[in-house]
Order: structure tokens, then C-alpha cells, then sequence
């Protein structure tokens, strides 16, 4: 499990599509559209956070591997504070579903684990 990269591709287009399916949802079922609507911004949300958290675990590696004395963070902060954003939003406006929202923020992370098996099965990790 050398190179992240392929797992992020993975939940990348899987969230993608998951995004796009939740938005011809929107267009054709009228009744569920708070739910999607938070949902796909709870996924859009999840997403950048994922990739960010992939991004600096990147940077910490290499500070790691060149055994420089960098000080260092996940940048935990910056990603909460962007998932409080998000979540104040969906508060704010009455056409996103808080629940889905939330709900929405996590699935790219728990996309994370069945994509890391499939392809560690697949020996690409």
C-alpha cells in the first residue's frame, strides 16, 4: 500500500457518479428533493475533505521519508471547520436536508474501506 492514489481515484469517481445520479433524482422525483439536494452537497463536502486529507497525509509521508524536522499536521482543524461550514449552510437554506447533509459528509471516507480491499484484492495497492 505504497501508492494512495488508485483508492482515491476509486472513491473519487464512485462519489462522482453517486453525485450525479443524486441530481437526476433531484430533476425527476419532486418529493425527495431536500434529501438529495443534501446529500449531493454532503458528498461534494465529504469528497474535498477526503482528497485533502489524502493530500496532507502525502505531505506528511514525504516529511517523514526525507527525515526533515518539519513540524506537521492532518489539518483536522481546517476540515471540520469545513464540514461545520457545510453544515451551516444546509441549516441555513431550507432546500438541503440537515440529516442527508450530514449523512452525506461521511460517505466518501466509508467509500475508502471496500475500495481499499477491492483493489488490494486486485493487487494495485
Amino acid at each position: 500500500m505504497d501508492n494512495m492514489t488508485p483508492m482515491i481515484n476509486v472513491v473519487t469517481r464512485i462519489t462522482l457518479v453517486l453525485m450525479g445520479g443524486l441530481l437526476v433524482g433531484w430533476v425527476f422525483h419532486y418529493d425527495t428533493r431536500t434529501i438529495t439536494l443534501g446529500l449531493t452537497l454532503g458528498l461534494m463536502a465529504g469528497l474535498a475533505n477526503f482528497r485533502y486529507l489524502a493530500m496532507k497525509i502525502r505531505l506528511v509521508t514525504e516529511t517523514a521519508a526525507t527525515n526533515e524536522r518539519k513540524t506537521f499536521s492532518l489539518g483536522f482543524a481546517t476540515r471540520i471547520c469545513f464540514a461545520i461550514l457545510v453544515t451551516m449552510f444546509s441549516i441555513k437554506m431550507e432546500h438541503f436536508s440537515l440529516g442527508a447533509t450530514i449523512a452525506g459528509l461521511f460517505i466518501p471516507q466509508l467509500l475508502a474501506l471496500p475500495a481499499g480491499i477491492y483493489l488490494s484484492m486486485k493487487n494495485k495497492l
